[in-house]
């Protein structure tokens, strides 16, 4: 099974593409902050991930009206891809590939979560880029 649930809040604006089909593709950012306490010193402390995820067709237009700051639900799976550079080295990079995102209402954390489906889809495109 490979699946992947992320909450936080978006990094940046997401970027918004288009495939040579016509299909839109947004990618973005989100920041998923897990307080621990430090066992050494007893202190509370944060680590944030950012996490980069990919949105395909209709969930990725609605994802590209979220904005930076905004908090955001992303389930999917994890997937590796690789690309060649111009100067021909081989590069990885590992995202979440969104099937669904939700957005708080109210984006504010101590607010009780309510979260929207955008969307559920099937991505079978390569990412243009």
């Amino acid at each position: 099974m490979n699946t992947v649930q992320i909450l936080g809040n978006l990094a940046r604006d997401p970027e918004v593409r288009y495939t040579q089909s016509g299909r839109a593709v947004a990618t973005f950012t989100v920041a998923a902050t897990n307080t621990y306490i430090d066992s050494t010193t007893n202190e509370t402390k944060e680590q944030t991930a950012f996490v980069n995820c990919v949105a395909w067709g209709k969930l990725g237009e609605s994802v590209g009206n979220l904005r930076k700051g905004n908090r955001a639900f992303v389930e999917g799976r994890l997937q590796t891809r690789s690309y060649e550079t111009q100067d021909g080295q081989k590069r990885y990079v590992t995202e979440v590939v969104a099937g669904f995102v939700g957005t708080s209402l109210l984006n504010d954390d101590n607010a009780p979560s309510n979260f929207d489906s955008f969307e559920n889809t099937n991505q079978n495109e390569n990412i243009p880029f």
